[in-house]
């Protein structure tokens, strides 16, 4: 019988997203074409006019003030076609640092540009908390020495967002703008397309006002930061699943072998039938999650071990649709 994967959060979002997806082009960039451009994709353009970078910026800057929930409902459409688009890092992660920082206009006013589509911010924060850039702090501002590593470039960014340390270790929260950085850039492509670069900085000066926050505060941002974007990626991760699971069983219901379907052999509905159960279980965990996080449950290491179980049952699935294909 036929299967339709139903969203964790379904609404206008979802509808949209889905439809802006399903008619994206995917981009098969080589190493030879890895190179930045200054020039969004249609997908993504559209993503910007559609306000998507806006959903978490708070209303009294502009934005929609929404809920991580329809963020996640955003990225598990978007999840279903595997595209290439930095729509976690730009649409989630950025808005929700630069959210919680209080007190500061120009972060307010930043945060209005992000939710027009002005303005596009790839955030730059190593998993494990390193950081391999050092500044050096004056009266006059920040210098930077070192590199920025795994910048995601799929899309143009117009600033980047990113952790430096003192020489005394304290942490630094910058956002500057591309112009403002300069630097050597190194890029390359994944096998997915995604565009990923490395920014090599030397004695880069930047204004005061690029600090955003210190020590702590820092730290905790960047924490932030990781969190936000590994449970919006299980959002997307519950999209791929789903597809996946919708597209095995059409397979299986289509083709025939000796006859009859593909659908009537046991074996294969026993196979078919695990990675159901793989998918409703990852979509009832991570939807649960989703709403703990809006209700101030922001547990990281919780968020951690969801994506890590993910990860896992994510290939497992993948395995299992590919060799029922066959």
């Amino acid at each position: 019988m036929p299967f339709q994967a139903s969203p964790m959060f379904p609404g206008d979002l979802y509808d949209t997203t889905l439809r802006v997806a399903e008619d994206a082009t995917a981009v098969n960039a080589t190493l030879a074409e890895a190179q930045p451009s200054d020039q969004a994709s249609d997908s993504w353009q559209q993503f910007l006019e559609l306000g998507w970078q806006a959903v978490l910026v708070p209303e009294a800057s502009g934005g929609a003030g929404s809920t991580f929930a329809d963020v996640a409902s955003i990225a598990e459409a978007a999840g279903r076609y595997g595209l290439t688009t930095p729509l976690v890092a730009r649409c989630a992660v950025v808005p929700a640092v630069l959210g919680a920082i209080p007190g500061r206009d120009d972060v307010a006013q930043m945060l209005g540009l992000l939710a027009t589509g002005e303005v596009s911010i790839a955030p730059v924060f190593a998993h494990d908390g390193s950081c391999s850039l050092t500044a050096m702090v004056d009266a006059e501002g920040v210098q930077l020495q070192g590199s920025l590593r795994g910048i995601d470039l799929s899309e143009p960014a117009s600033h980047l967002i990113f952790l430096a340390r003192s020489a005394a270790g304290e942490a630094l929260l910058l956002l500057a703008s591309r112009d403002q950085l300069g630097g050597s850039l190194q890029s390359w492509a994944g096998h997915d397309g995604r565009l990923t670069a490395d920014l090599s900085l030397k004695a880069t000066r930047l204004p005061a006002s690029a600090v955003l926050q210190r020590g702590r505060a820092a730290v905790a941002a960047a924490k932030r930061a990781n969190t936000v974007g590994a449970l919006v990626c299980c959002a997307q991760i519950v999209g791929a699943i789903g597809a996946m699971v919708e597209q095995t069983i059409e397979y299986l219901n289509t083709r025939q072998q000796f006859g009859v379907q593909l659908a009537t052999f046991q074996a294969l509905r026993h196979r078919t039938v695990d990675m159901y159960v793989a998918y409703e279980s990852v979509r009832g965990m991570v939807r649960e999650r989703v709403v703990a996080f809006d209700q101030g449950d922001s547990d990281a290491h919780a968020v951690a071990l969801l994506k890590h179980y993910l990860s896992i049952a994510a290939r497992q699935v993948g395995e299992s649709a590919i060799q029922l294909h066959g």
